[in-house]
């Protein structure tokens, strides 16, 4: 591959890999198990992968920033991550909550930062980044988890009902359910995020479901020929976390 190369930590190149999935260019930007993505803004967003040690067990978090228009992967600072994920307050939060990289975190409208981790549990905190909610989301009892905001709300995901709800920022109380346990609308949701109003739902393996944010119908958005974990739209770019690798896709 000669795409683009651009020296990363360790001094060897990445590589970025052409692949065509139903009409859209995809580029492979990663192979790596990624842990978190989020925007960085103009055109940039922020990608974390598990990056093993050398001659270790162990892994660590690896944080670079993705231009989508040069196409390039460049190293980003701890602190500049964690600035973008809880704002101003970062500090205090990270040193509070465990394991920062694998929650789902939100800046909310009114300042206050809501973080939901994969088994439903969540915390708010205020603006100067102290504790003051924490509980679990959870719907009939299951598991809720996943976090798209949406002005005054914020989206999530409930695996076993086949559903996504979307809350009220400021009671935390569900506003609206879409699909059901015994309905097709959403088989089996594994991700959810948002961009420009409108809602994506990774669901039935392979599938993008989107969410008209004008009428809250919902459509095929895009169909994979692999599993796929995450799909995060940033304008006319967009990043999905598939099986075999992790892609950036032009969908301009």
């Amino acid at each position: 591959c000669a795409f683009n190369r651009q020296l990363n930590d360790t001094g060897i190149p990445y590589c970025f890999v052409y692949r065509q999935q139903g009409g859209i260019k995809m580029i492979r930007i990663s192979t790596k198990e990624i842990i978190d993505i989020l925007p960085y803004g103009d055109g940039k967003a922020i990608l974390v992968e598990k990056k093993p040690l050398v001659n270790s067990t162990q892994f660590k978090a690896a944080y670079s920033v993705i231009d989508f228009e040069n196409k390039s992967k460049n190293v980003l600072t701890k602190n500049a991550y964690l600035l973008k994920k809880f704002g101003p307050a970062f500090k205090p939060i990270s040193e509070t909550i465990p394991n920062f990289v694998q929650c789902d975190a939100a800046i909310l409208y009114d300042r206050r930062v809501l973080v939901i981790y994969p088994n439903g549990e969540a915390g708010i905190f205020d603006r100067e980044g102290e504790l003051s909610w924490s509980g679990y989301f959870n719907y009939h009892e299951q598991t809720v988890y996943g976090l798209a905001p949406e002005n005054k709300y914020f989206w999530s995901i409930c695996p076993a009902e086949n559903c996504v709800i979307r809350y009220y920022s400021q009671t935390m109380q569900v506003d609206l359910r879409i699909g059901g346990k015994d309905a097709a609308t959403f088989i089996n949701p594994m991700h959810i995020s948002s961009d420009g109003g409108d809602i994506f739902v990774c669901c039935g393996t392979n599938k993008v479901r989107k969410i008209d944010g004008s009428n809250f119908t919902v459509s095929d958005y895009l169909n994979f020929d692999e599993p796929i974990k995450q799909y995060h739209r940033f304008g006319n770019h967009s990043i999905a976390v598939l099986s075999g690798g992790t892609y950036l896709l032009d969908e301009s």
